[in-house]
């Protein structure tokens, strides 16, 4: 009696592997689950896999092990052949994309370990090594590899994220990797059972054993390539080597419209009454065609991507072989070429955002550029400036000396436009000196910068005699323009000048939806209701009338806002609120 192929699963893929057998494409393939409970860890051989590994050898001369690695010990009795492959790195994801995500040091799951993540964290051997992974920082993020059969399964990653605190992200590869490999393996095995039985049979059997040894090559080689037009090459040369037809044609479909058609001889079907071959009134029929042809749609799941045409066969009355053959290989050309259009549709969207990254990216430079130039004219200009402003602050104030000591004549007018004149002159030289210190909002990138660090560097630098001052911050980084050290110089100053008489400022941070609230009050004569929103506007004020305005400009750079909630007679009080992303604590 011949054995049978058994596939020994843990229960966390028990759903996919039903799913694949279910629709008995391998009448030969018998499937046991064992259950661990190790969440992918790998853990030694024991009676939950012993049980039904001993129950599969009885009738299994090959068994397939689709778990976390774990292979058995050397048993009595008659030791099948056993496959015991990587899942995740051989299985279900090409191998870069799973050697990324073991850099990033990610936890993979399948949708059967994360149904039950609750269950198995309780678990003493979760509890112990997977969640202190987590825990510590050794694991990163959570990988789920999306196999579809638990439309559960992004919920339920979203909650194991929120759970460990760490990012999630989800893969979906479907059940088609898993059932391509057990397909395969399954073959390997029908192949490797033919030539034990049929080894020294006639020249076809040992032809047909040679046909899926080569067609298992050639579509393992076919299924990685990238390139549409090369899938379709490849694809005539396997059929070419397999059936041998003296003419052999493909025409493309595409979201249901045919294109164009690659045949051999090439040419040969674009003459009208040749390509009618392909196509009635009625559209295509697979299957046999003609006397010693058949036409085969190659197609992935729904999914039509052309069809292949093979005339003028050598032995067309294994004709209906042929087409058994044909459909499994159909199949994967047909995933090939669906993959290959992947492929080019994400070379496209990556061309574009490459595009659109570099134009970005001279934009940005040349606005810097631009910046500067603008930086270094406001410089040189106001350096001219305040050299004139000063010479006439020097005639104005020796006017003035000579008119109060008499030298000229004490005309009270002009004594007066003398005085106001001076008043002016302070004036423009205060507000150019203060342009200084802004002329590079947003030239700069943006960076972390420590708070209450800022905060007492500012302090230091004002005149503060009597006056305590509180930095309640500690360890709180904010992501800012390099001017936010202003914000808080001028937030202090500004209550040493309006304050009146002011002997505590403090600052504080305070969750907030969304966001933290860093909290800043002093015990002064605080601001009017009236008066709340004017202070943040151009030229309101008694000195310059920019400090509050350019305070608020910069913070606004990233996504940060300011406003003032005091109650006049009680103190000022700026509540700033920096949104999720822009803060964190450190230490």
């Amino acid at each position: 009696m011949m054995k049978k192929f058994g596939v020994l699963c843990c229960e966390n893929l028990g759903r996919e592997v039903a799913a694949i057998a279910a629709p008995g494409e391998f009448p030969d393939v018998v499937a046991e689950t064992f259950s661990l409970a190790c969440c992918g860890r790998r853990v030694p051989w024991g009676d939950d896999i012993e049980v039904p590994f001993l129950n599969l050898r009885e009738t299994c001369d090959r068994i397939c092990i689709l778990g976390c690695g774990i292979e058995p010990p050397a048993l009595p009795g008659p030791a099948p052949a056993v496959l015991v492959p990587d899942l995740m790195r051989e299985v279900l994801l090409p191998e870069p994309l799973f050697d990324a995500c073991v850099r990033e040091r990610a936890l993979m799951l399948v949708p059967g370990m994360l149904s039950r993540w609750k269950e198995d964290a309780a678990a003493p051997g979760f509890v112990g090594e997977a969640t202190e992974a987590i825990r510590c920082g050794s694991v990163r993020k959570i990988v789920l590899v999306d196999t579809g059969v638990d439309p559960e399964s992004p919920r339920l990653l979203a909650a194991a994220g929120e759970e460990f605190g760490v990012p999630t992200e989800r893969i979906f590869v479907g059940i088609e990797p898993l059932r391509r490999y057990i397909e395969i393996q399954y073959l390997q095995w029908r192949l490797d059972a033919e030539r034990k039985v049929f080894r020294d049979s006639s020249a076809v059997v040992n032809r047909r054993s040679a046909d899926y040894a080569m067609t298992i090559d050639i579509l393992g080689r076919i299924a990685a390539i990238q390139s549409e037009g090369t899938v379709v090459e490849e694809m005539l040369n396997l059929f070419t080597i397999l059936f041998g037809p003296a003419r052999i044609a493909f025409v493309l479909v595409d979201e249901g419209k045919t294109g164009r058609i690659v045949s051999r001889p090439p040419g040969y079907y674009d003459i009208p009454e040749h390509r009618e071959r392909f196509f009635t009134e009625r559209g295509w029929s697979p299957g046999r065609h003609g006397e010693d042809g058949f036409l085969i749609e190659i197609r992935h799941e729904a999914t039509c991507s052309g069809l292949l045409l093979l005339e003028d066969l050598p032995v067309p009355e294994r004709i209906d072989d042929y087409l058994d053959i044909s459909r499994f290989v159909a199949e994967v050309c047909g995933l090939a070429i669906d993959n290959a259009r992947t492929y080019r549709k994400i070379r496209e969207l990556l061309a574009e955002r490459d595009v659109e990254i570099a134009e970005r990216m001279r934009a940005e430079k040349a606005l810097r550029e631009a910046n500067r130039k603008l930086n270094t004219l406001s410089s040189i200009t106001r350096h001219d400036i305040l050299n004139q402003l000063a010479a006439l602050l020097g005639y104005l104030e020796i006017t003035q000396m000579d008119l109060e000591a008499g030298r000229l004549p004490a005309d009270p007018t002009l004594v007066r436009y003398v005085a106001n004149e001076l008043q002016a002159a302070r004036t423009i030289q205060r507000q150019v000196e203060f342009t200084r210190f802004y002329q590079d909002i947003g030239v700069k990138e943006a960076e972390w910068h420590d708070a209450g660090m800022l905060i007492r560097q500012a302090a230091g630098e004002l005149p503060l005699d009597g006056i305590t001052v509180d930095a309640g911050v500690a360890g709180l980084r904010v992501y800012a323009d390099p001017l936010i050290g202003k914000v808080f110089y001028n937030l202090m100053e500004n209550s040493v000048r309006h304050g009146g008489g002011i002997s505590r400022m403090s600052f504080s941070a305070a969750g907030a939806p969304g966001g933290l609230t860093i909290i800043y009050t002093d015990d002064g004569v605080g601001i009017p209701a009236a008066e709340k929103e004017k202070i943040f506007r151009k030229g309101f004020g008694k000195n310059t009338g920019l400090g509050l305005f350019l305070t608020r400009e910069i913070l606004a750079i990233t996504g940060i806002a300011i406003r003032e909630t005091g109650v006049e007679g009680e103190g000022a009080r700026f509540e700033i609120f920096v949104p999720e992303g822009e803060y964190r604590f450190v230490g």
